[in-house]
């Protein structure tokens, strides 16, 4: 599977792919030649909504609807996902998600403490995951997306 770059453009569909378990980046650089450089030196697939931005880097894919699902379809077409990934990248950094246990949890997590024994969590960010109603909706969103 490649790796991706999101352009400044695809924050929410950058969001959903993570949530789809393929690796995306988001762009911390300002301009479009340092996000092409970072692209070509860790080989990486550009998605952009910029025509003449998809030009410029032959590794590209030019996302053809301002609607987030409809590229999030364009993308599974051109790069089917693979399920067994889906939930296990952090949707804000990208860092792959590990299991701990819900007491390690700090304050203000009682409710989903008393539901779960383990949880995912994201060791850049430190964010909590877990399957609540949240889970599978969005599940439930992807698997609609992919059949169509």
């Amino acid at each position: 599977m490649p790796k991706f770059m999101a352009d400044h453009m695809l924050g929410r569909t950058c969001r959903w792919m993570r949530i789809m378990g393929y690796d995306t980046q988001y762009p911390k650089c300002n301009s479009d030649n340092d996000i092409l450089k970072k692209c070509m030196r860790e080989d990486l697939v550009l998605l952009t909504r910029d025509y003449e931005f998809y030009k410029r880097y032959p590794k590209s894919v030019f996302l053809n609807s301002p609607d987030f699902k409809a590229q999030l379809k364009q993308i599974t077409e051109m790069f089917p996902p693979d399920p067994d990934l889906f939930f296990t990248r952090c949707p804000e950094c990208n860092a792959i998600l590990r299991v701990v246990e819900t007491k390690t949890m700090g304050e203000g997590f009682d409710l989903v403490k008393s539901r779960f024994e383990t949880v995912k969590q994201c060791p850049e960010c430190g964010k909590y995951y877990w399957e609540g109603s949240h889970y599978y909706r969005i599940r439930d969103e992807i698997n609609e997306l992919i059949k169509g």
